[in-house]
């Protein structure tokens, strides 16, 4: 047997078995009674072992390499497919039927790159498989408040764990029980982040929600310190590219309770005035020396060609070159999975990713497939900042779904999407999708003002319709 064919055989004894697995995963869910929102859970769980890890995630070798999000990302796609054959399949809602036909692209690229390179196409299709599969099971979903309310509390303990991660990794590379060069692959002179930029995002994202909740005076008591501990965080982890995305959602939440900055405006003096005091104290024993200087560097050496602005912005060039002057057919579908990003770049040949969604999509499912991404998040965005809805929590989770999606749109100019992102895509299309089958909404109650009764959850409250 040659190694292509011996490959394709592995690779699909391999998902066999993988299949097998994520069938009895779940069926033991749903003989434990949680199995309708245990693979939200359980994408959760497979996200903090994978920012624990870094990027040297735990395998199991069975012919071809098993992470822990593949059984994840197969376990929900069963619950998908089994799900469908108890509750209709909107399949004539537009987003829904727009993310099933990405997914055809996805798979359709995975085969011709099966194919054609063997097990390598297995090894790039992941992240895009993990990112359809989620938003498929969502979408699938019909949400309930009380839904909403368990997954949100399920995302601050996520974000916590997140946090306490990094907090490890500061204290295992300080007392030299991690080898910072060896585990992260950083040296000394680097500004050490411990968590991706994804784990940064997610944690914003929560204090994103968190800071609306408190603005509107509806969340828990516990939601502003929330907003605070997350934001204070992002900040420290030194991810750039987060401090972008999370700035332009929280923006967006000023913009949208704008008429209720006054009444909490002595409490974000207060926090504005003790952050620069910290940002002050921390710059004067030099903890951002280093940041400061990476910025300055940064800014000097944009087009230094040794710098890491310059190999992306280089590597989108010749990357899109090589796409520009396929055929046709890859114009429309991209190249199949597998092929790898392999170019030139100043006389070395490097082949990392593009580090840019939209070229990442262009590449490997061409302009159809990133138009099958990119719309239905588009009619997400648009629907979540203008439906009518009818309580503070439902408010609460369009809108902030909504605005943390359209802050998503600028994040994948410079990284990828993850299925967690994808997550908060198929809730939204969830939403949407519910509002078109349900009866005509009564009065808006987004301009409402909501009378919260002491010690009460987001949700239970009393409404007053503005009319």
């Amino acid at each position: 047997m040659d190694p292509s064919a011996q490959d394709i055989a592995l690779t699909v004894v391999g998902s066999a078995i993988l299949v097998v697995a994520a069938a009895l995963a779940v069926w033991l869910l749903g003989r434990l009674g949680t199995a309708r929102l245990a693979p939200i859970a359980l994408m959760l769980i497979g996200f903090v072992i994978e920012i624990f890890h870094f990027d040297k995630q735990p395998y199991v070798q069975i012919g071809l390499q098993i992470y822990p999000n593949d059984l994840i990302s197969l376990t929900v796609m069963m619950a998908a497919l089994l799900g469908f054959l108890v509750r209709p399949v909107p399949l004539y809602h537009p987003p829904f039927l727009l993310w099933l036909g990405l997914g055809v692209t996805i798979i359709a690229s995975f085969v011709l790159g099966l194919m054609e390179f063997g097990k390598y196409a297995g090894t790039e299709v992941r992240p895009f498989f993990y990112v359809w599969v989620a938003a498929l099971y969502c979408a699938s979903l019909n949400f309930t408040a009380e839904d909403f309310r368990r997954m949100a509390r399920w995302c601050v303990w996520t974000a916590y764990a997140v946090i306490a991660v990094a907090v490890y990794y500061y204290i295992a590379v300080q007392a030299g029980i991690v080898n910072k060069l060896e585990f992260f692959e950083q040296s000394e002179a680097d500004v050490f982040r411990p968590v991706a930029a994804h784990g940064a995002i997610f944690v914003g994202s929560v204090a994103v929600v968190q800071t609306m909740a408190w603005l509107r005076g509806s969340g828990t008591r516990w939601s502003g310190w929330h907003a605070v501990a997350c934001l204070a965080f992002v900040l420290v982890i030194q991810h750039r590219s987060a401090w972008i995305a999370i700035g332009i959602a929280l923006l967006g939440v000023m913009i949208l309770e704008r008429q209720r900055l006054p009444r909490r405006f002595g409490l974000l003096l207060g926090f504005l005035l003790a952050a620069t005091l910290g940002v002050a104290i921390a710059a004067a024993f030099g903890v951002f020396d280093e940041l400061g200087r990476r910025l300055v560097q940064s800014v000097e050496t944009i087009d230094d060609r040794q710098g890491t602005f310059a190999a992306r912005f280089d590597g989108w060039l010749r990357l899109m070159d090589n796409w520009i002057e396929a055929p046709a057919s890859v114009w429309l579908f991209g190249f199949p999975f597998g092929k790898g990003y392999t170019r030139m770049h100043f006389g070395q040949y490097v082949d990392f990713s593009p580090h840019n969604f939209y070229i990442d999509l262009l590449l490997r499912v061409g302009i159809v497939g990133t138009l099958l991404w990119l719309l239905p998040t588009m009619l997400v965005v648009g629907h979540g900042l203008r439906a009518r809805v009818e309580s503070e929590a439902e408010y609460l989770w369009t809108r902030g779904i909504a605005v943390l999606l359209l802050s998503v749109l600028i994040y994948c100019i410079v990284y990828p999407s993850n299925y967690l992102i994808s997550a908060a895509t198929g809730i939204a299309m969830s939403e949407m999708i519910r509002r078109r089958l349900a009866a005509p909404a009564g009065p808006r109650f987004a301009s409402a003002s909501p009378a919260v009764m002491p010690g009460a959850m987001p949700g239970a409250m009393h409404w007053r319709a503005d009319r």
